[in-house]
Formats: structure tokens, sequence, C-alpha cells
């Protein structure tokens, strides 16, 4: 029509208002899982290759002893792998000391390896790597799995890194277990990163073979 006008920005902020108010009444968006990040240390007592499964990842993050000197049950159900460091004490004279991780099943058919060598008796080798793109630790993975997800080579006294995150169980469903020589009854204890096998320990972590 001839002479009206278009509302004002001033005319048309009140209404803003009350659907921004509106929003705000709302709860925001929660995740229902429990979810745990941190990083874990532990030191090395062999020179050995060794695997670390999802199920070792899984370990770190604490289990509970249901069955006396039997068995411990998991408290994650899944767990991601976001990076590993290692720092390898220094060579001896005339002596290399290297650390290396390997991540394997890149794409279902390859692996990637990162390795440092120090041969100096002051400095350690150190690596420190993130899972790469399509090999299994880059995804997230069951407790229940057995497949390998990287090789750590850490020579004895070497201190080794696991950046990680844990989903709790949090179903009616029956926990994974793993087998165990000696635990306490309702004692909270946590696993050496390659299992019970004892060449990661863990750094100031009750733990158990």
């Amino acid at each position: 029509m001839k002479g009206s006008r278009a509302p004002s920005r001033g005319q048309l902020r009140p209404r803003n208002q009350n659907v921004a108010s509106r929003r705000k009444l709302n709860p925001p968006q929660l995740p229902s899982n429990v979810v745990i990040t941190r990083t874990y240390r532990f030191r090395s007592t062999s020179d050995t290759k060794t695997a670390v499964t999802a199920g070792n990842i899984g370990g770190i993050a604490g289990l509970v002893c249901t069955v006396a000197n039997t068995t411990l049950s998991y408290l994650a159900v899944s767990s991601k792998v976001h990076r590993v460091s290692i720092w390898t004490p220094p060579a001896s004279q005339g002596a290399a000391a290297t650390c290396s991780i390997e991540w394997v099943d890149i794409d279902a058919v390859g692996s990637k390896e990162f390795s440092d060598t120090t041969v100096s008796t002051a400095f350690p080798a150190h690596v420190s790597s993130v899972p790469p793109v399509g090999s299994a630790a880059y995804q997230w993975q069951s407790t229940a799995g057995g497949g390998a997800l990287m090789n750590i080579t850490a020579p004895i006294g070497s201190v080794i890194d696991v950046h990680a995150s844990h989903v709790l169980f949090d179903t009616g469903t029956a926990a994974p277990t793993a087998a165990v020589a000696a635990g306490t009854l309702g004692v909270l204890y946590y696993l050496p990163l390659d299992g019970v096998t004892d060449v990661f320990l863990p750094v100031g972590l009750n733990t158990t073979t």
C-alpha cells in the first residue's frame, strides 16, 4: 500500500528476543555415555617388540575383581587411542637405543612405523605419534576385540605415555572379563599396557598379573 513502511530492526527485535529466550529454556543436548579421557603412563621391562590390542587399551582404564584370584571385569566398553609417546633412556658408550611405534592393520593390508634412535649418552630417543587414518587404532574399538592395534618397541626403562578415551559400561549386560592369578574381590586394578604379561607396567596405579 502506498505510504506503508517495512518494520524497522527495532520493531523486529522483541520478537527475535522472545525466540532466543524460548530456546534458552530448553535443556542443552548432552551425550548419555560416560567418557573418560586421560594420559596413562607405563614403564618398559623388556626390549622385545610387543603387540597392544583393543582389549589391552580397554584394560588400562581399570577392571574390578569379581572373582578372587581369578577374574577381573572391565569398566570400559570401548576405547580410542589419540596419541602414543615413548622416551627411551640414553644409550651406553658405543651403543644405540631405538624405540618405535608400529600402527597395524592400515586399510586392512599394511602398517606404518615411527621410530627414533639415540647414540648419545645424555639424550633419550623419543617418538610420538597419532594413529594414521585407516589404521585399526584410528577408530573406536570394542574392549572385547582381540585384534592388534600397534606394536611397541621400548627398551628396558623406557617411559610410554598413552593418551586415550574410554566409554564406560552403562547397560545391564555382562562386561568382558580378564583372567588373573592374583586379585582381591571388589578391588580396582589397572592392567599393563600389554595385558597381563607385565612388559609395560602402569606407573602410579594399582595393578596385578
